[in-house]
């Protein structure tokens, strides 16, 4: 099982090796679930994981972590287009 890592900081997903961020789903790195936790763990801003936001539409308070990991799409190969 892999996974992928979004990066609300950047608005990009990570890219293979951690090299970098990109805007495209199929160009973003595969990682397994130890790395993925790990990169997720160590990835801060100002030394926290995650910040307490407000909604600029309901005024609402919540939390956003810096990266987060989601399942890779098994359809999608990395670095790469469909064929």
């Amino acid at each position: 099982m892999n996974f992928l890592i979004w990066s609300n900081q950047h608005g990009m997903w990570w890219r293979p090796g951690k090299r970098g961020y990109t805007g495209n789903i199929e160009e973003a790195g595969r990682y397994d679930r130890a790395s993925a936790e790990a990169i997720v763990a160590d990835a801060t801003v100002n030394g926290q994981i995650k910040h307490q936001r407000i909604n600029p539409t309901t005024g609402e308070e919540y939390e956003q972590f810096d990266e987060v990991m989601v399942l890779a799409p098994e359809d999608i190969p990395e670095g790469g287009s469909h064929g």
